[in-house]
């Protein structure tokens, strides 16, 4: 009981685990970054943050958020934190969480998980019958909130669809597919997701997290992994799943 004590005071995976099982609140220990004006004004007549205001008042965002990375490359500390709190305000969330990664300050939880086409998120979970903190989840995982992300293997958009994908929903929807552009919008792209993890959710007796899984990485990948000699608790399969994360376990949580 004492290890579940401990653990629950963490905002980790484990930490919600062991604070469900003692009947708890969460320990998200939040703690936002204060951005003072003067700190805002002066980082923001640095030479390389003009640049990316020029870029933004000439609406070439695309351009803007990709010399950004010059921007921060070279900051530090506060100027790091300010940056990230610059970003968060332009909701340009996914070099927000990114930014405030590189500081490795971990407890603006708004900031780092932030709630953003609300509207569309919670229309579409209504439909497919889903939590809302389910979409939530797969969008910050997924793409971060960059409604233009595209991933190494094609997939695009919030909800990270890819276009045979989409195609395939469409067609049993039938939504007018143009190309695969639309993935793009996040109107398409949040019906598409929640629709795509409602299949999965069906395909896999409602269990969450193999649907999660699914999401992500295919179904056929998650009945390969489930072939295993003996039965395991969910959390416990979790941690059997051939994958590597990219970034630390606190930059999840």
């Amino acid at each position: 009981m004492a290890i579940f004590k401990q653990l629950a005071k963490e905002r980790s995976y484990y930490g919600f685990m062991a604070a469900d099982y003692l009947q708890q609140d969460y320990a998200l220990v939040n703690k936002p970054i204060i951005l003072e004006e003067k700190n805002k004004l002066r980082l923001l007549l640095q030479e390389d943050f003009l640049i990316i205001s020029e870029f933004r008042a000439l609406k070439l965002d695309k351009e803007a958020q990709q010399f950004w990375w010059q921007a921060v490359r070279n900051l530090k500390g506060n100027d790091l934190l300010a940056a990230a709190k610059i970003a968060q305000q332009w909701k340009w969330h996914k070099q927000a969480i990114l930014t405030v990664a590189r500081a490795k300050y971990w407890d603006d939880v708004a900031l780092r998980f932030p709630i953003e086409y609300e509207q569309g998120i919670q229309e579409n979970a209504s439909k497919q019958q889903l939590d809302t903190a389910i979409i939530y989840g797969l969008i910050r995982r997924e793409s971060m909130f960059d409604e233009t992300a595209g991933s190494p293997v094609g997939a695009m958009g919030l909800m990270q669809i890819m276009p045979k994908t989409g195609r395939q929903i469409a067609r049993e929807i039938n939504y007018p597919w143009r190309s695969k552009s639309i993935l793009l919008q996040p109107s398409v792209n949040l019906k598409f997701g929640a629709y795509y993890y409602r299949q999965m959710l069906d395909k896999f007796d409602g269990h969450f997290a193999l649907a999660a899984a699914a999401y992500n990485a295919g179904p056929h990948n998650v009945n390969k992994w489930l072939k295993i000699d003996r039965e395991y608790a969910a959390d416990i399969w979790i941690e059997t799943i051939p994958y590597k994360l990219k970034f630390p376990n606190n930059y999840l949580w």
